[in-house]
């Protein structure tokens, strides 16, 4: 068998010795990459299961595969990493994504706030779960990066369980706090959690609540950051020293 660099993403466990890629995947195989019969093929699905297979048959429509192998790779950070951030606009959400997925992020909340520049809808979500699968293929990573419905400030806050494990941080520019006086809990938090604003920053009411909850105020710097470069940053200071 020749080995072909591309992962496929299957939606539905791999059961039985032989399943059949059709839409979108199968004219990647057959017309994009020009498959043969006997190539290798690698697919993955949402669970973390990595299976190693052999085209059998082939059409311009459709491609059947029998299975060879199966593995469950933890290509994974040990940590949990929540980010929800007010998304960015147009092409800026898919570089959010991409990044995201490659920084190991265990799922993103987008989040609605008096200042979002982006409306997030059912339309919206689904375009974004693609892209995850996309990056999720590139980098090899084993499981798919969580992408659930938008909430609200009030929501967010109120989503996550707080414990002794897990720490939650917001964003924010102008405070005295920064990532040197927060290293010791970022090393010690089996989770984390983190809020990222919108470009024109969060209502004082909504910080009210965000600190009222306990979420904790951490500057990156006195150099305000876009959306995705902060969302970015709290992810890879976040992971830092985790890979599975």
């Amino acid at each position: 068998m020749t080995p072909l660099a591309d992962r496929f993403f299957i939606d539905s466990p791999f059961e039985g010795s032989e399943i059949e890629l059709s839409g979108d995947q199968a004219h990647h195989v057959a017309n994009v990459m020009r498959a043969k019969v006997g190539d290798a093929l690698t697919l993955f699905d949402a669970s973390g299961n990595e299976h190693q297979t052999e085209i059998t048959a082939k059409s311009k429509k459709s491609v059947t595969v029998k299975k060879v192998s199966s593995s469950r790779p933890e290509r994974k950070l040990q940590r949990s990493i929540t980010i929800v951030a007010a998304l960015p606009k147009g092409d800026r959400q898919k570089f959010l994504i991409e990044k995201l997925v490659e920084l190991g992020v265990q799922r993103l909340i987008p989040l609605n706030t008096a200042r979002s520049v982006a409306q997030v809808n059912e339309k919206v979500l689904g375009r974004l779960k693609k892209q995850v699968i996309e990056a999720t293929k590139q980098c090899r990573r084993s499981y798919l990066m969580e992408v659930l419905p938008a909430a609200s400030v009030a929501e967010a806050i109120a989503m996550p369980a707080k414990d002794a494990t897990t720490s939650f941080f917001v964003a924010h520019p102008y405070n005295e706090a920064n990532l040197a006086s927060v290293k010791d809990r970022l090393d010690e938090s089996e989770s984390i959690g983190w809020l990222i604003g919108p470009e024109g920053g969060f209502s004082d009411a909504e910080f009210a609540l965000m600190t009222d909850a306990g979420w904790s105020p951490v500057s990156f710097g006195e150099i305000i950051l876009r959306v995705e470069t902060a969302a970015l940053t709290a992810a890879a200071i976040s992971g830092l020293g985790t890979e599975g």
